[in-house]
Parts: C-alpha cells; structure tokens; sequence
C-alpha cells in the first residue's frame, strides 16, 4: 500500500539512503531536518526544515501531528538520526495516534540511550562485552583505577549530550597511562558530562563488523546483513567511511541472538569487534536506528526501509536470508581523512589504498539516478569549501 507517505527523520547520508530506497518503490518521502543537509537535494524526498526535536520539541511534535493532519492515511515514520530518537520516543503515545511506526520498547531505548546500561544489557543476555567502567566523580575514578586496563578508550555515557558539550567530532578519547585518565575526566566532568571507560579490544580496524537486522512488532527477524569495516575515520574509533558487505554467520547469529533475547523491536544496528585474544566477537555498542550504510544493505538485496514500509502498512513482508557479498560503500571524502591517518601511522601505502577500491562499490552520496546530491557535496561542501577553508589558513598565517 504505497499511498501512505513516508516520513524520515534526519537527511544525513543515512536519511538520503532510506528516502531513496522509498521514492525508487515509488513511495511519497517527506525529508525533515533541522537544518539544510545532503538528503534536501535527492529528487525522491520532498524536504522541509523542521524544529529542533530536543530543544524545542513541542513545537517538534506539533510540526510533526500537522503533517500528519493533512494526510488521508496515517504517515509511516523513518528515525536515522540520534538526536529525533528519544523526543519520538517520549512522546509516542501522542504521535501513535496519528503515525504509523516500529520502535523498541521505550525500558530497551533507554538502556540503549545510556552506553552503561546497554553494556548491562548486554552483560545479562550473554553477549560478550569489553570490561567497562562508569565513574560518577574523581574519587569514584580513583577507586577503581588499579582495575582498568591501559590503553582504554573514554566515550560519552549518554551520546547527545557528549555531542553537544564535547562536538559532534569527538568520538572520544585514548588514554594510556592513569594521570591521561585522571587528566581527562577533570576535563569531561568540567563539561556536566558522564564519560564511559572501556577496554581497547586489540587488532586492526578490519574486525570490526556490524549485524544490522529489522524484527517484526511481532519479534520475527525479518532481516538480517552483515557488513566488515575496511577503514574508520577517525582511525581506531571512527565510522566505517569504507566498509563491505560479508558473510559471516557467527556475527549475524550474535547480532540475532542479542535483538531477540532483549525483546528488541525495528531497525537495529549492532556492532561488533573479534578479539584476537580469545577469538570471540565483543560488542561494542548497538545503534536502535538506520545505520549510515544502509544503502548497501539495499543495493546487496536487502532493502530495510522498503520491509519496515511493507509491514507497517501491512503487507506481511516474507523474511529474506540471502544478499550479496563483497559489495564496498565508501564515503569519500571521509576515506581520504582516514587514508592520510592510517598512512602516517604506516599502516596503508597508496597501493594498498587505491586497490582498497577493486570490485564493486558505491558511493555515499552520489547515485547515478538520483545525481545531485552527490555533486553538490563534490563541488560545493568538498571543493569550494574546503579550498575556502585552506585558503583562509595560508592567508591567515596557517591559523
């Protein structure tokens, strides 16, 4: 039933992916962000600026409750970006009345929401996690310091708020010695942030590997794909800014595993890195939304928005098993960053890089059917920008 309208949430690369995924099926889609992003220039999303959803989310919810006034049939509504996650959810019993959705439960996203109390979650249903730690103070810090293991890595308890007091660009942190530690907890909880210490699982960035999977509002896993990292940006503890899709059962069955054993509803996406020391996979966080390269998952044959649309306007969409390995999704302008780290740190030559790119693969942002946001952020984010950028520092005085 494509006469309902598509509502997506976030018009980052992730919103681009899921809205072309929907308008390609001929389904009418709705952008809504904050501000002017990627995903306002695809010819398959009508976009619109929307209110903040934390910040002014009243006004978020009402923006939302008129859309959906003004159509015969109730909207189905599409998260991709943090930040919509938990206003929506707070708030669902008003937006169910009037949206079409498949969520987790609000107990499961609030354990998700806290990095501490999905390490928990974890713990109780037999995933394997790193060591973890959350320090309420310095001398809680100090207390269990003799316990944590070095190199760790400091990452924000509750993702939002470290992103808007540490910057969107700051996944965290490396420490590798106890005054580093003591150091840079002074400077989070100077900030009214809550940091997470967690173990440094050792080996290279290709054992990362993500089990993305969509479960029915009955609990069937209707899908499940799996992708390997190839490079991170930032290096070590980045996003997959070059991944590929893999077949890797014992990934998948622990992704499947761990959705069903907390009663996990929706598109979920759950990461994990394959400890070199015991051979085991080790989660290292899960993601309750679209994941940014949802788009391979689709051109692989696993078309996520397309199943979620399908059972939310009830067709009863039929599991599907299978998809295509060896499909590589690049950001590239997030490679290259990523290239140039791994290169000073003498991991990767400019063969090896460019022979990262053999075989198939797609880009980001750039589809050849949908071509302009691509070429948008070709010329006008990566080209005039940055070189405003550069010029400014060699004119500045390189400041």
């Amino acid at each position: 039933m494509k006469e309902h309208l598509a509502v997506v949430l976030g018009m980052f690369e992730t919103g681009l992916a899921v809205g072309r995924s929907l308008g390609r099926a001929g389904i009418r889609v709705l952008g809504l962000d904050t501000v002017k992003k990627v995903g306002f220039h695809s010819k398959y999303i009508a976009p619109r600026v929307c209110p903040h959803p934390t910040q002014c989310e009243e006004e978020f919810l009402a923006f939302l409750l008129r859309i959906a006034k003004d159509e015969t049939r109730p909207p189905a509504l599409f998260i991709t970006s943090d930040e919509f996650l938990l206003p929506v959810s707070r708030n669902r019993d008003r937006l169910e009345t009037r949206y079409l959705m498949n969520l987790p439960s609000p107990q499961i996203l609030e354990c998700i929401s806290d990095k501490y109390k999905q390490y928990s979650l974890a713990l109780e249903a037999g995933i394997p996690v790193p060591r973890t730690y959350l320090p309420e103070n310095m001398e809680a810090l100090n207390e269990l310091i003799d316990e944590i293991p070095f190199p760790a890595f400091i990452k924000g308890a509750e993702v939002t708020t470290w992103r808007r007091k540490m910057g969107v660009a700051t996944k965290g942190f490396v420490v590798s010695t106890r005054e580093e530690l003591r150091n840079t907890f002074r400077r989070i909880f100077e900030q009214g942030v809550n940091g997470l210490i967690q173990e440094i699982i050792p080996g290279p960035d290709t054992n990362h590997y993500k089990s993305s999977c969509y479960v029915s509002r009955n609990g069937l896993i209707l899908l499940a794909f799996g992708l390997q990292k190839i490079r991170q940006q930032p290096a070590g503890f980045g996003f997959g800014c070059l991944v590929q899709s893999v077949l890797y059962p014992e990934m998948l069955r622990l992704g499947k595993d761990f959705f069903s054993r907390i009663g996990y509803r929706g598109v979920g996406s759950a990461e994990f890195k394959l400890d070199p020391r015991d051979g085991k996979l080790k989660l290292i966080e899960l993601n309750p939304r679209y994941w940014q390269q949802n788009a391979l998952a689709a051109r692989c044959g696993m078309n996520f928005p397309l199943t979620d649309y399908g059972e939310l306007t009830g067709e009863a969409p039929e599991p599907k098993n299978e998809y295509r390995p060896g499909i590589k999704w690049v950001n590239f302008y997030s490679d290259i960053e990523s290239f140039r780290e791994y290169r000073r740190r003498g991991e990767i030559t400019w063969g090896g890089w460019l022979a990262s790119y053999k075989g198939e693969f797609m880009l980001s942002d750039l589809d050849w059917d949908d071509p302009f946001p691509g070429i948008r952020e070709a010329v006008i984010e990566n080209g005039i920008r940055r070189s405003g950028r550069y010029l400014g520092k060699v004119f500045g005085g390189g400041h």
